[in-house]
């Protein structure tokens, strides 16, 4: 049984390969997560999974909206 069978939702934010490098993908923009005023790609993948972890922290405490 997967988390998405147990009722879980997925995660708003996921890391990603894109055409160049890394990116991560924003599931309620449907496009690239945007930090301050720039998108969230061609990336080193540590990069990616770093901004991931930030932004999940910052809609954790509520900064992000769901």
């Amino acid at each position: 049984m997967t988390e998405r069978d147990k009722g879980s939702p997925a995660s708003r934010f996921l890391v990603r390969q894109g055409f160049k490098g890394w990116m991560v993908y924003d599931r309620q923009r449907r496009g690239p997560a945007v930090v301050g005023i720039s998108l969230a790609v061609n990336l080193t993948k540590e990069q990616a999974e770093r901004i991931e972890r930030t932004l999940m922290d910052k809609r954790e405490r509520g900064i992000i909206p769901d």
